[in-house]
């Protein structure tokens, strides 16, 4: 049980990491290392053991290291590849989405259990924003909006199944 908090914690601190290396590359606008230094990330994320409740230290570093590499890079390349003047917009669409991330994973740890689970992932929802300001972002701020919001309301508002 403690070897596998601690890979947990480990794999989280290296994930958080990685975040981090991301998000300074983005701001030296080294798009190369940003996109190398999240794919790490996620696949350590693929890789990592899921923490299990009883483990809170684990769970609030995985949070953590979730919110960081796939809630703020993601935001971070969306606003370096648009690059306007006035983006205020832009601004106020990685706080939504940084804010649906946060929310999303605040549910994940609250210790009463939930009919409806099903949510799109903060690290799915992460790197679909990611490739999006990559490769589309920079050609419509319109587009670009109405995709954030949809991601975050993905994010956020769960999937109900019928019975």
């Amino acid at each position: 049980m403690v070897e596998k908090m601690r890979t947990s914690v480990t794999f989280s601190l290296c994930i958080l990491i990685a975040g981090i290396c991301s998000i300074l590359a983005v701001f030296q606008e080294d798009r190369a290392w940003s996109l190398i230094s999240f794919g790490l990330g996620v696949i350590l994320h693929a890789f990592k053991p899921k923490p299990t409740k009883e483990e809170a230290l684990s769970q609030s570093i995985h949070s953590l290291s979730q919110l960081i590499t796939f809630g703020t890079v993601p935001g971070m390349m969306l606003y370096k590849a648009i690059l306007l003047p006035n983006s205020f917009l832009v601004w106020v669409c990685i706080g939504i989405f940084a804010s649906a991330c946060a929310i999303q994973l605040a549910h994940k740890n609250m210790k009463f259990p939930s009919k409806v689970n099903k949510r799109m992932s903060v690290a799915a929802g992460g790197s679909l924003l990611a490739l999006y300001a990559l490769i589309i972002a920079k050609y419509s701020i319109l587009l670009t909006t109405l995709f954030v919001l949809l991601l975050s309301l993905l994010i956020v508002f769960p999937i109900r199944e019928r019975n």
